[in-house]
């Protein structure tokens, strides 16, 4: 036997979320449904008879009866209203009331029907994440740091003006962007790893310098710190972007590391000084001295003598010991003209030319000995430097390899030129006799200094190569053995800089 309607009406109301509530034209409460406790904390009884007016808040009693109760009246259908309501412990809560009339059908009486839930954790939740966006929003707009909101794909959702201004834009001109349109090329694989690893769960956040395009075309650097913003299952839907701006300290490493070159340079200038002043005083005190002592003793001897073949003889050493001073005196005075500065007078210098030019002076050397060259500059066609100093490398090195060739086989000449970050560099090898650098590396730049005892030379040649090529803050090096030839390894930097 089933349950009479009354009961089962009873207990689908005691168990619903909704407050039903029959109400008099007035808003007299004539019904309540027995879940008004749990609800709005007064019990059916204790509302039966009573009017709503007496529990709404005071400052929505009006709206209720201009927006609601009036229309209702009138006969209109279906009316929300959302408004605050007593609750029995003395606070207000929020209700959101479907309101429509009800006629009885055979008295014609007009009656008010209501089914009302609360919905104040829904407005609590809603004031929070109001109030949290216009917390977010003003930080965000008005913060001093340069802030960027991007989706997940990288296009910028949302910036402020400190951004904006730092890349010389208004803020409506970036929304909309991708992010890589206003990244520098050079920095995007970078930031698109990191993106990469944000994307995989690796990371939440990192941090990097990098340098964004300003409108003007220019490029700007900034320490940008992102975090990722994830959705409940742990996706990224979001990037949030920290820009600081960083220019000036840019400006001032730059100057740093340009005063600590120019620093190094001068030090090393002063070191070179100090090594020349000893080879200097070496020419003087050894290569000097010994002409100048033979020369005293020559006189002495033939103030001495009335003997004619000796005087004769005497006389033949004179010259000899004259003409060794000569030769000393004039390389002396050659290492000294190259070190004038005025001497060195920069320009571009198209490579190959200089090198044709000192083939065109040795072509005959070159010809006999059946020399083969190999050149290539294409990795580098010019440089900033002095034309007079590049073509005395080329000579001095080329007439090296001619002079220490190899006995037993052809001599190989190969010259090409590449760039090394901001430097010039030039590699001229041969296949010649080599050089010991374990027992002469140290010497090797030296002045005065051969290191072929079965073959004649001054010791002049490498000695000038190394000051022409350090007088324009570039630097040389050697790589060679004993019977396999030598590579001299020649930097040269952008001599503008220099100068």
């Amino acid at each position: 036997m089933g349950l009479p309607d009354s009961e089962i009406l009873h207990l689908v109301t005691a168990i619903s979320r909704e407050l039903v509530c029959l109400h008099e034209s007035d808003g007299t409460y004539i019904y309540v449904s027995p879940n008004s406790e749990n609800i709005i904390g007064y019990k059916a009884e204790e509302l039966v008879g009573k009017n709503p007016y007496d529990y709404f808040h005071p400052d929505e009693k009006r709206l209720i009866q201009e927006r609601s109760h009036q229309p209702l009246l009138r006969g209109d259908e279906n009316i929300h209203t959302t408004f605050r309501f007593l609750h029995k412990n003395g606070n207000y809560i929020w209700l959101q009331s479907d309101n429509r009339l009800t006629i009885h059908p055979t008295t014609g009486k007009k009656y008010l029907h209501t089914s009302s839930r609360d919905i104040s954790e829904k407005i609590d939740t809603e004031a929070n994440l109001a109030l949290s966006e216009r917390r977010f929003n003003t930080l965000f707009h008005d913060s001093p740091i340069g802030l960027v909101l991007t989706g997940k794909h990288g296009y910028i959702d949302e910036t402020n003006d400190s951004f904006a201004n730092f890349l010389g834009y208004k803020s409506f001109e970036i929304i909309g962007k991708h992010f890589s349109e206003i990244s520098a090329d050079e920095e995007l694989e970078k930031n698109l790893k990191y993106r990469d690893e944000v994307q995989k769960g690796i990371i939440d956040n990192y941090s990097i310098e990098k340098q964004y395009l300003h409108k003007s075309g220019k490029k700007v650097w900034a320490f940008t710190t992102v975090t990722v913003l994830r959705d409940e299952m742990g996706h990224p839907i979001h990037y949030l972007a920290q820009i600081v701006d960083i220019n000036e300290r840019k400006k001032t490493e730059k100057l740093l590391l340009e005063n600590n070159d120019r620093l190094r340079s001068i030090t090393n200038s002063v070191l070179t000084q100090n090594k020349q002043l000893q080879a200097y005083n070496q020419i003087i005190s050894h290569h000097l001295r010994a002409p100048v002592s033979n020369l005293r003793s020559l006189l002495d001897l033939m103030k001495v003598t009335d003997n004619l073949e000796e005087i004769k003889e005497f006389e033949n050493h004179l010259d000899e010991v004259t003409v060794t001073l000569e030769t000393v005196l004039s390389e002396l005075i050659s290492t000294l003209r190259i070190q004038n500065p005025d001497n060195y007078k920069p320009e571009p210098v198209q490579i190959s030319q200089s090198f044709s030019n000192v083939i065109q002076l040795l072509k005959g050397e070159l010809k006999d000995k059946e020399v083969e060259i190999q050149s290539d500059f294409s990795g580098r066609e010019s440089i900033f430097f002095s034309k007079e100093y590049l073509d005395t490398i080329f000579l001095h090195l080329l007439s090296n390899s001619i002079r220490y060739a190899h006995p037993d086989r052809k001599l190989r000449i190969s010259v090409e030129s590449f760039q090394i970050g901001s430097q010039t560099a030039i590699s001229f090898s041969d296949n010649g006799t080599g050089i010991d650098l374990e027992r002469y590396g140290d010497q090797i730049f030296q002045l005065k200094k051969t290191f072929h005892r079965h073959i004649s030379g001054k010791g002049l040649g490498l000695f000038l190569i190394k000051y022409k090529i350090e007088s324009a803050g570039g630097k040389i090096e050697v790589r060679s053995k004993p019977g396999e030839g030598a590579t001299f390894l020649m930097y040269f930097p952008d001599g503008r800089e220099i100068i």
